[in-house]
């Protein structure tokens, strides 16, 4: 016992040496002066509490400026930022949250509270039952085990919270450049996928900074299985973090890096001991090795602009290089400290809400449907999913340059993105509240929809019928041109309109009305809005 106290004692000042103590960041509160907050490695700080709202640089959507939007246009608003969060209500909830006059301010509130059970969670994607498992996650060498066990926690999570807020957050830095497991690479590896994920998450439940969850990440395994020789992986670093194309430079880091390699042996990364010991220059200072330079890299002055770039590629993809810079300069004035002060202000601005009129990623078009119709999966559809996603050239986690800022559109790229959400999402009915999977037609199409509407008023039925659908789905009424299409379609124009399909009926098998929502999604499933953001008009 006194042998373990002595080694512990001796273990202290190397860990103390490797983390250094300093001024809190300025923005701490009181009660956030923790010396955890405090600790440094190399003059950048470890953990950071996230910045406020208030004090975001780029305007923010607030409850005021969104209850000042028209009917019309606070669903649009609202639709696209539960979207862009990978979320979606049905019909009636965004309705009383929409009226309550508090919509931004309750999704903001939620961001910041625990309400998900995650234990419940983990053992429901868990469950390794023969029969009765909720999930089957095929084990096949590809990846898609791991990335849609990732993809059915989104489904599962019922609220907006803090946890959820790690894991889209974890999922979209995953996706880029920045973090991608690249497992197409013949080095990179299936548990590379939750490696780089559940180390994010991880690091984010702790107040990680950008800069350490960045650094810890580059020192990784993973990130050597990318770019494996000392010249590759210093020129990628720079580039992808910093956007420094400087050929001259790469000497430079290759030498720094000299004793860092991919042992071919199950591609593991070796630090060997033929450390340089000349200095070098770079990042407007001097360094010497391989900690020097990962640590320098996230320390310099292009570091929060390039991963701030990074982002708003992605979400500002139609905006003008002009339009980009200026929403960059913004953020970067805020000076964020982590991933949230700055995925955050993009989603939750008003350029981006407003705005934006970026093609959406099958992850914003998937979960938005999926929660606001009421969807039921079956055993093996988030496999499904995952394979599906490679077809549209938006695979999860595989590329080793991670996924393009915008959303393939050549031919066969959006054919297969249009077939997977029409024949899966869109046509896909549950035959009932207990059996089958698709979209619940008990909950979607509910008896209440009609109410206040007598039996023979055919054409109000088909008008209600219309009107529900296409907000749950596209977050807008038809417009006139689109009803009188329907119209014309479901009923037999006569003295008294004589329905096609029998809408209402009391008892429970009203396949009828299934079967004309399955016609109004046939629709729905070719308009270019429910592919792409619409920029909200005044």
């Amino acid at each position: 016992m006194v042998k373990i106290f002595l080694v512990f004692l001796v273990f202290i000042p190397f860990f103390l040496a490797s983390c250094s103590v300093a001024e809190s960041p300025k923005g701490l509160s009181t009660d956030e002066q923790s010396p955890a907050y405090s600790y440094q490695h190399k003059g950048f700080y470890l953990y950071s509490k996230n910045l406020p709202f208030e004090n975001y640089n780029l305007a923010i959507m607030d409850d005021s400026s969104f209850n000042n939007l028209s009917t019309a246009n606070q669903r649009l608003v609202a639709d696209k930022l539960l979207a862009a969060l990978y979320f979606g209500m049905p019909k009636k909830q965004l309705d009383n949250l929409i009226y309550s006059r508090k919509f931004i301010s309750s999704i903001k509130k939620g961001l910041s509270e625990q309400k998900n059970n995650l234990a419940v969670i983990e053992n429901r994607l868990n469950d390794s039952g023969d029969d009765d498992e909720e999930f089957n996650f095929s084990n096949y060498p590809d990846g898609t085990q791991e990335t849609s066990k990732i993809l059915a926690r989104f489904y599962l999570l019922e609220h907006l919270d803090k946890s959820y807020l790690n894991f889209w957050i974890s999922y979209v830095l995953t996706s880029n450049i920045m973090f991608s497991p690249a497992h197409e690479l013949t080095s990179s590896h299936s548990p590379n996928i939750d490696r780089v994920y559940n180390r994010l998450v991880r690091d984010m439940r702790k107040d990680a900074t950008v800069y350490y969850s960045t650094y810890l990440h580059m020192i990784s395994d993973d990130n050597w299985r990318r770019f494996r020789s000392p010249e590759d992986n210093g020129r990628e670093m720079m580039e992808i973090y910093l956007f420094d194309f400087d050929d001259n430079k790469v000497p430079i880091a290759g030498k720094a890096l000299q004793n860092w390699s991919l042992d071919r042996d199950h591609d593991t990364l070796v630090i060997g001991l033929n450390e340089n010991v000349e200095p070098l220059s770079l990042f407007n200072t001097t360094v010497y090795n391989g900690d020097d330079f990962y640590s320098e890299l996230v320390k310099s002055t292009g570091f929060i602009k390039g991963i701030t770039r990074r982002l708003v590629e992605v979400y500002f993809s139609t905006f003008t290089q002009q339009q980009k810079q200026a929403i960059i300069d913004q953020i970067v004035a805020s000076n964020p400290n982590t991933w949230q002060d700055i995925l955050l202000q993009i989603v939750f601005s008003k350029e981006f809400l407003l705005n934006s009129d970026k093609p959406k990623s099958i992850e914003e078009v998937f979960f938005s449907l999926i929660k606001n119709t009421h969807f039921k999966h079956k055993k093996s559809f988030f496999s499904h999913l995952s394979r599906s996603l490679t077809t549209m050239n938006q695979a999860s986690m595989k590329y080793k340059l991670g996924k393009f800022s915008e959303v393939p559109l050549d031919t066969q790229s959006f054919s297969n993105y249009h077939k997977f959400v029409r024949e899966n999402l869109l046509i896909r009915a549950s035959y009932n509240s207990r059996w089958g999977w698709g979209w619940d037609r008990d909950l979607l199409i509910p008896n209440e929809i009609f109410a206040g509407i007598a039996a023979d008023e055919h054409k109000k039925m088909v008008e209600r019928l219309v009107n529900h659908i296409f907000i749950s789905t596209i977050a807008r009424p038809p417009t006139n041109e689109e009803m009188a299409l329907f119209r014309g379609h479901f009923l037999t124009i006569d003295n008294n309109y004589v329905i096609r399909f029998r809408l209402f009926r009391e008892h429970e098998n009203y396949s009828e009305r299934r079967d004309a929502t399955i016609t109004i999604f046939e629709y729905l499933s070719r308009l270019t809005e429910t592919y792409r953001f619409k920029k909200v008009s005044s």
